[in-house]
Parts: C-alpha cells; sequence; structure tokens
C-alpha cells in the first residue's frame, strides 16, 4: 500500500482488511488514547519490566509461571496492528523469541479446531527456529520425530479403513531445510495441508491427537522448554512468546466458543506464553475465561468525553492516521478530515470504511473530498447499518441515549452485547462508556424512531 497523491490512488490507500505493523509508513501510534487500556499492563501480565530503555523478561523468576492471555476488543479497533507492535517490540535477546501465528492466513477458516492451531504454533515455531539457525537438540528433535510418525502411522490406518488415500510424509519440507529438524518441520506441514483437505481426512488427524492429548501436550511442552533453553543459549531471546491472532475470523460463532471454551482444558495443559485474540461474542464470558487465563480489553479510541466534549489529541491523531495514507491536498478542508473523524467514533476500521464510501461518492471530474462526498457516504452507511434493526433496539438504543446523556455508567445485557458485535454500540474504557455507532446515528430510522421519541 502506497500513500494516494491523486483521487484514483485513495481506495488502495484506505484497504480496511490489511492491517499495518510498525514498521509500515502508514502506522500510527495511539498510545494512551484508549481510555483506561494501558499497554504496561500487557507488559506486566506478560512479566516483563522495562529497564534501560529496553523490555526485559526474567525466565528464572517465571520458570512455572507461563503467561495465557487474551486482548478482547472490537472488530476494528486494531488488535492486529497492537500485536504486531508487541511482537517487535518483545523480539529481543533479553526478552521473548516471538512466534506470530496468523491462523486466519493458513488455516481452514470454515473448519478450525484448537488441535489445528495448536499443530500450525508448532510449525511456526520450526520456521523461526530454523530462520535464525537455532541449534536444537537432535535428541529432542527425534525424540519429537518419532512420535509424530507413530501418529502419522496411526492416522494411514485410519484412512486406509475409511477408502482415503493416506497422508504422503516426505523428509524435508518444501523450504529444504535439511536435518532432523526439517524431518519435523516436513511432517507438520503435512499435518497442517491435510487439516484443510476433506473432512474424513481432518476428522483422523484430529481424532488421533484428542486421544493421546495428554501425550501431546507433555512432548510439546518438554520440546517448548528445551528449546528454551537453546534460545539462551543462542542468545535469541529467554523464553518463546506465541501471538496467536485472528481467531475472530473464523466462519461462525459456534467454531470460535468450542475453541476457546470448551477446550480450555486442553489449552491450560500447554506450558507457553501466549497471546490469543479473544472475539466479541466471548467476552460475555470473562467470568469463566478468567479462570484459566487472563483478559485485557483492547478499546476503540476516545475521541470524546461522554458529554460530547472533543478530546483534541486523539483528532489530532487521527489526522496523523489519514493523512499519512492520504494527501492533505486531495481534501477541500482540514473540516471534512474531522468530519470522518468524528464519524468513526473511534474505529480505524470505521474511518477507513468512510474514506471509501466518500471516494465513491465523487464525480468523475472532482478532484477533491469535500463534505459533500463524506455526507452522503455517511447517509448510505448509516441507512445499510440500521437496516435490519428491530423495533426492540431502536427502544434500547434510545435509552442508551438518555443514559449517556444523563452521564450514567452503562453496564451489560444480552441485548446491547447483541448490538456490540454488529458495531450497532461502540464501548470505550472499562466497558461502561457506550455510545451509539455514529454512523447509526445518521440514518433516517434511527432519527425517527429515537430522536423524535426521545
Amino acid at each position: 500500500m502506497y500513500k494516494a497523491l491523486q483521487m484514483d490512488e485513495i481506495d488502495a490507500a484506505v484497504n480496511k482488511f490489511e492491517p499495518v505493523k510498525p514498521d509500515h509508513p502508514f502506522y500510527t501510534n495511539f498510545e494512551n488514547l484508549r481510555g483506561d487500556f494501558k499497554e504496561r499492563e500487557v507488559m506486566r501480565i506478560l512479566n516483563v519490566d522495562k529497564a534501560e530503555g529496553k523490555y526485559v523478561f526474567n525466565y528464572k523468576v517465571n520458570q512455572s509461571n507461563k503467561t495465557l492471555l487474551f486482548l478482547a476488543g472490537m472488530r476494528g479497533s486494531g488488535k492486529t496492528s497492537e500485536l504486531a507492535k508487541y511482537a517487535q517490540l518483545l523480539n529481543t535477546p533479553e526478552c521473548f523469541f516471538v512466534v506470530t501465528c496468523n491462523v486466519d492466513e493458513e488455516l481452514d477458516m470454515d473448519n478450525v479446531q484448537y488441535m489445528d492451531i495448536l499443530i500450525f504454533q508448532l510449525e511456526k515455531l520450526l520456521k523461526r527456529s530454523s530462520e535464525v539457525n537455532l541449534q536444537l537438540s537432535n535428541d529432542v528433535l527425534n525424540v519429537m520425530n518419532r512420535w509424530f510418525e507413530e501418529r502419522v502411522k496411526e492416522i494411514n490406518r485410519s484412512l486406509t479403513a475409511e477408502s482415503q488415500a493416506e497422508l504422503e510424509i516426505g523428509g524435508e519440507d518444501a523450504f529444504s531445510i535439511s536435518g532432523l529438524l526439517g524431518k519435523l518441520l516436513g511432517i507438520t506441514a503435512k499435518l497442517k495441508m491435510g487439516l484443510s483437505g476433506s473432512y474424513e481426512r481432518a476428522e483422523s488427524i484430529r481424532t488421533s491427537f484428542k486421544n493421546r492429548f495428554v501425550e501431546f501436550s507433555n512432548q510439546f511442552n518438554l520440546f517448548i522448554e528445551q528449546a528454551n533453553q537453546q534460545i539462551r543459549r543462542d542468545k535469541q531471546g529467554q523464553e518463546i512468546l506465541f501471538i496467536v491472532d485472528g481467531l475472530e475470523k473464523t466462519m461462525s460463532a459456534d467454531t470460535r466458543r468450542r475453541i476457546i471454551m470448551e477446550e480450555s482444558n486442553r489449552i491450560r495443559q500447554i506450558r507457553a506464553n501466549t497471546i490469543f485474540t479473544l472475539p466479541i461474542e466471548l467476552m460475555k464470558e470473562e467470568q469463566r475465561i478468567r479462570n484459566f487465563s487472563e483478559i485485557i480489553t483492547f478499546p476503540f479510541i476516545k475521541i470524546c468525553h461522554r458529554d460530547g466534549t472533543i478530546i483534541e489529541e486523539a483528532y489530532s491523531r487521527f489526522e496523523e492516521f489519514v493523512h499519512k495514507r492520504v494527501d492533505e491536498k486531495l481534501f477541500d478542508s482540514v473540516e471534512t478530515v474531522r468530519l470522518i473523524i468524528r464519524f468513526s467514533g473511534g474505529s480505524p476500521r470505521q474511518l477507513l470504511r468512510i474514506m471509501e464510501q466518500s471516494t465513491w461518492q465523487r464525480g468523475n471530474n472532482d478532484n477533491q473530498l469535500t463534505s459533500d462526498h463524506v455526507k452522503k457516504a455517511l447517509e448510505k452507511l448509516g441507512n445499510s447499518m440500521a437496516r435490519y434493526l428491530e423495533p426492540d433496539d431502536f427502544e434500547l438504543l434510545r435509552k442508551l441515549k438518555n443514559a449517556l446523556d444523563a452521564g450514567a455508567p452503562i453496564g451489560f445485557d444480552s441485548q446491547i452485547q447483541s448490538l456490540l458485535e454488529k458495531e450497532i454500540i461502540l464501548e470505550y474504557n472499562d466497558g461502561t462508556y457506550k455510545r451509539v455507532n455514529p454512523l447509526v446515528e445518521m440514518s433516517s430510522l434511527y432519527q425517527y424512531h429515537v430522536l423524535r421519541q426521545a
């Protein structure tokens, strides 16, 4: 992605589905603008300190203290970019050996289970180990290879019984990595590929690992510990940190629930520092999830106070966000940019959607985005969002507006949760500051059912 210098380049520059990493020219740091959320809380949960400007992890005092953290937040809040920032900050000899696993990029999101993710984590760890030439013990690799070879034989017996083609496991993986590491990577890569194949093949693989999960977790944990020791010897980090992103992009809420809630016992058996993203519909399960992990909420950027007063620092940072992607000369005024920011509601993704839709409203000869283009886009997006709201939803939105006008904290109920998941309501701070999505407020349905009766 490149900065738009001409009108016909804006659409590509505001791609809302491509997160940017901290080293990308588009990256904007919204630190300290998310209400109660503070980066240092994440670092404390990970048992990371800052000394002389560097993040440091003391493995000696945390040998039996592995962190499992869920980063929760609404879609489009910027969790992926935030995790990419952690991966960059913490991947140092004094801190972690970071292994990032983007499940939405490499697994079958129509049919994914926790076993798939765990095998994927191992494959990504092996790839990272190869990239830095980590000198893993042949004894440890031999044990892992033998255990995985037994599972492949077991899987192939099952596939043969079902008249299915067997898994073909080569000696080394497609990246031509030699030796025992290459052999193990080849096995995990083929297993991952098999999980994206036919239903029968995927189920045979999962069943084999589930039936022997105690063995598998012991092998996995032993391998992690041995790898941690070698990572320290090679000065690549103090311990492994897995960052598992993309769970919320699985195709169904039932799939996401099965992975996190129904597999919680298996997740707990894996002894490795891990950050997962938590899908928004599971935030209501916070008390149960806290029984086996930590949760921290990553809210939208707070662009105004409850009374509507603008937070200028947040607007300024969003202006930076906009102009890193689109040249200032392509807007007719600063007020047009601020109008876009206002109706973003503090959601970076929603802001990009508004800019995209605004470019679609311009005429062939228009050489700048104007407030008229933006207002047309807002009306179109707002009406689209409000179109399928039911009468009870509008009644709830009316109550929400009245509570916000009165300065009252707004708690949880199942109807509010449903509208949060649909981004009809946006949430800030500790979860007690909620407001109607400003795009919805633009819709004729909202203005009729809520403002007329308020």
